[in-house]
């Protein structure tokens, strides 16, 4: 009697699976089918002028620190550690640039707090690669910096 109920207990675990399964297919077929219906979406609205100019600030800020950290490293390479403290602040300076990127992006409320605190890490790493000035990579670096400082500046006043 008992291989008949263990029997019976696989066919019911067999069947139920089947039933979730399906159900699932149908469920998923119906969201499927819901259509967003675009024609009354507005994609004309273009993104805030200032908020485009911080983002390609920001962008040149990032780029340039790429190329500045990717200097650093090759200097590592070679046995040269006087860049490390720069290449730490130029990685600050990546993240939270790319920070700004993203609340800008998002249009955050909490994008103009967050540029006071980024306007520092700018600082900093600016002031860290202008040491290093004989290095075109930590000089154009140092300049991004302070482009990405004066923007914000003038951002946050307006």
């Amino acid at each position: 009697m008992e291989k008949a109920t263990n029997a019976s207990r696989r066919d019911l675990l067999k069947g139920l699976g089947m039933a979730s399964a399906a159900l699932g297919a149908g469920i998923s077929l119906n969201v499927n089918a819901v259509t967003v219906d675009h024609s009354k979406m507005n994609h004309q609205i273009p993104i805030d002028i200032k908020l485009e100019e911080l983002i390609d600030t920001f962008l040149e800020c990032i780029k340039m620190g790429e190329i500045c950290n990717q200097h650093c490293m090759h200097m590592f390479q070679m046995g040269d550690t006087t860049l490390a403290d720069c290449s730490i602040s130029v990685q600050e300076l990546i993240v939270a640039s790319t920070a700004v990127l993203r609340f800008a992006a998002n249009n955050s409320s909490h994008l103009n707090s967050f540029l006071e605190a980024t306007i520092k890490v700018c600082e900093t790493c600016e002031e860290e690669c202008l040491k290093h000035e004989k290095h075109i990579q930590c000089k154009d670096c140092a300049v991004a910096c302070r482009d990405c400082i004066d923007f914000c500046t003038e951002y946050l006043a307006a």
